[in-house]
C-alpha cells in the first residue's frame, strides 16, 4: 500500500506533521502549513506540474472535493457575516471582502479555463463593466445615474469591441488597470486618501480583472498574428512530380 503513495502525498504529509509540531508550541504558523498541505496536490494539478503522478481519477476526485470544500467555505463565511452583522460588529466587512475575492477568483478561473484567451478577455471586460455600473448606481443612487454608470458602460463597450480589435482593447485595458493602481498609490502617498484594507480590496477587485483581460486579449491577438503570418500549405496538383 505504501508503494502506491506518490511524492506529492509524502510532501503534503510532511507539511501536515510540521503543522502539528508547530501547533504544539502554540505557534499560529501551523495554520499556514495546514493550508499548504491541503492545497499542495490541487495546486500541482492546476499548474500542470508532475504530470506523471496525475491520473484522470485523481483529477475527478480533486474537482469534486474542491467543489464541496469551496461550497462549505462560502456557506461558513455567510454565516459568520450574518452573525457579525447582527452584533453590529464591522469585522463582517473584512469577511465579506475575503468572500468576494474568493468568488471573483473562482469566476475568473472558470472563464480562463473554458474560453480561448481572446474570448475570455472580452467576457471579463463586459462582466467587470456591468458590475461596475451596477455598483455605481448602488453607491451613488439614482441622482446623476448617467455619471455613475458611464465608467462601467465604457468598460463593457470596450469588451464588446474587443472581439473585433483585441490588441487595441488589450492595450486600453492594460493602461486602465495600471492607471487604477498608480492613481490609488499616488493618492495614498500624498495623503489625499487614507490607506485601509477596504481600499486595497477594491483596487484588487477592479485592477486585477482588467490586467488579466489585457493579458488574454494581447495573447489572443499575438496568436492571430502568428496564424496570419503562416503561409498556406499548397496541395500537390495532379501534374506535380512525386
Amino acid at each position: 500500500m505504501l508503494r502506491k503513495r506518490d511524492p506529492i502525498f509524502w510532501a503534503a504529509t510532511g507539511l501536515f506533521v510540521a503543522a502539528l509540531a508547530l501547533g504544539l508550541t502554540v505557534d499560529s504558523g501551523f495554520l499556514f502549513l495546514m493550508v499548504a498541505a491541503y492545497l499542495l496536490r490541487p495546486t500541482v494539478h492546476s499548474l500542470g506540474l508532475a504530470r506523471k503522478l496525475i491520473d484522470e481519477r485523481q483529477l475527478q476526485l480533486q474537482y469534486q472535493a474542491s467543489n464541496v470544500g469551496f461550497s462549505a467555505l462560502v456557506a461558513g463565511n455567510v454565516v459568520v457575516i450574518l452573525y457579525l452583522s447582527a452584533r453590529n460588529d464591522h469585522t463582517f466587512e473584512m469577511v465579506t471582502a475575503v468572500l468576494v475575492l474568493g468568488l471573483a477568483a473562482r469566476a475568473l478561473a472558470g472563464v480562463l479555463m473554458v474560453w480561448d484567451p481572446a474570448v475570455a478577455g472580452s467576457r471579463i471586460l463586459v462582466t467587470v463593466g456591468l458590475l461596475l455600473a451596477v455598483f455605481g448606481v448602488i453607491e451613488g443612487g439614482l441622482d446623476g445615474i448617467v455619471v455613475h454608470v458611464l465608467p462601467g458602460l465604457l468598460v463593457a463597450v470596450m469588451g464588446v469591441l474587443a472581439q473585433r480589435t483585441p490588441r487595441s482593447a488589450g492595450i486600453a485595458a492594460l493602461v486602465l488597470g495600471a492607471g487604477v493602481i498608480v492613481w490609488r498609490v499616488v493618492t495614498i502617498a500624498n495623503g489625499r486618501a487614507p490607506s485601509n484594507w477596504g481600499q486595497v480590496v477594491g483596487v484588487v477587485l477592479l485592477a486585477a480583472p482588467l490586467l488579466i483581460a489585457a493579458g488574454c486579449l494581447l495573447r489572443g491577438a499575438s496568436g492571430d498574428d502568428d496564424v496570419a503570418r503562416t503561409p498556406p500549405v499548397r496541395s500537390a496538383g495532379a501534374g506535380s512530380s512525386a
